[in-house]
């Protein structure tokens, strides 16, 4: 076996919960279509634009519910690790950090920097992930070169409605990576069966 190939069991024995794609991708889409909607309708404020993550969020609920029965039929279920336990140690510590400090600037500036993160720490399989990166930054420079001129809510409603709509090819990318690994993976077992047929 390559050394390639023990880097993708690797990185798929790693991040196989992460590669559940499709739920970013769902709540992408729902969050992009509602912030949109709301940043389209009228003069959104950062309270509205909080309201209508947390409407995403509802909305998604029973997706997501239905998507984590599908990828576990198919493609099973891996035990939770110490590492799982850790990173969602580090998820709760900076969920505080956000209600204590400014919720969503604080939340778009950790996705910016944790999508930036996995990029560089899964490269170059995981490179998509500079999408959201970029969308955070993009809304941010346009707020620093826009001064005092930009309004806080349609910046905040800018910045969710990018990531919204970067989510959506980067969790489904994740899934076509997750499919793509779990074919490799079943590719020795598949011929080691057809082995045992042919004798």
């Amino acid at each position: 076996m390559d050394q390639a190939r023990l880097d993708r069991i690797r990185l798929l024995t790693r991040r196989f919960h992460e590669l559940h794609g499709l739920r970013m991708a769902l709540f992408g889409a729902a969050d992009a279509i509602i912030v949109g909607s709301y940043l389209i309708a009228g003069e959104p404020t950062e309270t509205g634009v909080l309201v209508a993550i947390l409407v995403a969020c509802l909305v998604t609920l029973p997706g997501e519910r239905w998507l984590a029965r599908y990828y576990a039929t198919t493609f099973g279920r891996q035990v939770s690790t110490s590492r799982n336990h850790r990173q969602l140690a580090v998820f709760f510590v900076f969920g505080l950090l956000s209600a204590w400090l400014e919720p969503l600037r604080t939340s778009a500036a950790i996705v910016g920097a944790y999508s930036l993160w996995v990029a560089v720490r899964d490269w170059p399989w995981r490179a998509y992930y500079l999408g959201p990166a970029a969308a955070v930054a993009i809304a941010f420079t346009a707020h620093v070169l826009g001064g005092r001129t930009t309004d806080p809510g349609v910046l905040l409603a800018t910045t969710f409605f990018l990531m919204g709509m970067s989510f959506v090819p980067v969790g489904v990318l994740d899934h076509r990576l997750l499919v793509q690994l779990m074919a490799e993976v079943r590719q020795p077992e598949a011929a080691g069966a057809a082995g045992r047929i042919d004798t």
